[in-house]
């Protein structure tokens, strides 16, 4: 059986393709460039070049294929990025449903984000399948990354509806060994090399990525099509301020922060942006993580038998991979 993953050098693609190849599952992997494709070496998948945003590729990297896995996608916070959340994460997004579609695909698991469902009102209130993220929820209308991929998740409902076989995962917010691109372990980066000096309030779900593509099987086989199952750990829904605690913990280096309000904070991070000095985050960024992005996994457990590993395990797990692999220079 052929298995199409798309966004497979990435982060969590390149996770799913490791634990496809590890069950002998015959992989094939949508890749935009030679050096893309290098990050595969030695994984036994094979790698067709192609882009989500091209349909002829994408039809060309469906022959024979059975199964497929959408992952491709962009994350941004920044209005400048606006236009490339939309480009790949929506259009895209419909180029490989459509596609799929036309060339009869038994299944598909569509990988979205908890971003769509929004922020909880408070660390107490966990959100779960059932809430969707609105312009102005919580009163804000620039959670720019999670409305573009909502448009995108409404599109593969959508699909799913019409006759098409989708799954739709929305993971937390991935740590782990291995993100090359530092999309999601920067902040134990940046902690470790003690550049971020300073927490508000709000939090995230993390979660281990390699817990997440195995949640990714477990939805292909036994999810439930034009449903939707968050993949986190409920344990990992942790205020930054814990969270950076733990960190400290589980690497014997402890660093003291400055507890600030978001309010004093913006204004020094957008003066730090106009004279571009080396800051590990900007104010755009900030108002998104100032919020409560808090979730439960209960319907995966329950129907999909999803499970993950101590949140304690994947910290110290991406502390020291970070270690190993060097911290990036800025």
């Amino acid at each position: 059986m052929r298995t199409l993953v798309t966004g497979g050098t990435g982060y969590l693609g390149g996770e799913i393709v490791r634990e496809l190849r590890r069950r002998d599952r015959e992989v094939r992997v949508l890749v935009r460039s030679p050096a893309a494709a290098a990050r595969l070496e030695g994984t036994g998948a094979e790698t067709v070049a192609g882009d989500v945003l091209d349909p002829e590729s994408i039809e060309r990297s469906l022959d024979g294929v059975a199964r497929v896995f959408h992952l491709a996608g962009v994350v941004g916070h920044r209005a400048a990025d606006d236009a490339k959340l939309r480009s790949v994460n929506v259009d895209g997004a419909r180029n490989v449903l459509a596609a799929c579609t036309r060339a009869g695909v038994e299944r598909v698991v569509f990988t979205s984000s908890v971003a769509t469902i929004g922020p909880a009102g408070g660390p107490r209130h966990p959100r779960d399948e059932g809430a969707w993220l609105l312009d102005g929820d919580d009163g804000r209308v620039d959670f720019r990354y999670g409305r573009a991929k909502a448009a995108g998740e409404q599109a593969a409902l959508e699909a799913a509806a019409g006759g098409l076989h989708v799954v739709v995962t929305n993971p937390g917010f991935a740590i782990g060994p291995g993100d090359v691109h530092r999309v999601s372990s920067w902040p134990v980066e940046e902690y470790a090399r003690g550049r971020l000096r300073f927490t508000v309030d709000g939090g995230l779900s993390y979660v281990d990525a390699r817990d997440i593509a195995v949640g990714h099987l477990l939805a292909e086989e036994h999810g439930r099509p034009g449903e939707r199952y968050i993949l986190t750990n409920d344990e990992g829904n942790l205020s930054h301020r814990d969270f950076f605690a733990l960190v400290g913990r589980v690497t014997g280096r402890p660093r003291r922060q400055l507890h600030l309000s978001a309010g004093m904070l913006r204004p020094v991070l957008r003066a730090g942006s106009a004279l571009r000095l080396p800051l590990p985050l900007d104010d755009q960024e900030l108002a998104s993580s100032s919020h409560w992005w808090f979730f439960t996994a209960a319907k995966a457990r329950a129907e999909l038998g999803f499970t993950v590993r101590p949140i304690e395990d994947t910290v110290r797990d991406t502390a020291e991979w970070l270690r190993a692999d060097g911290y990036h220079k800025h």
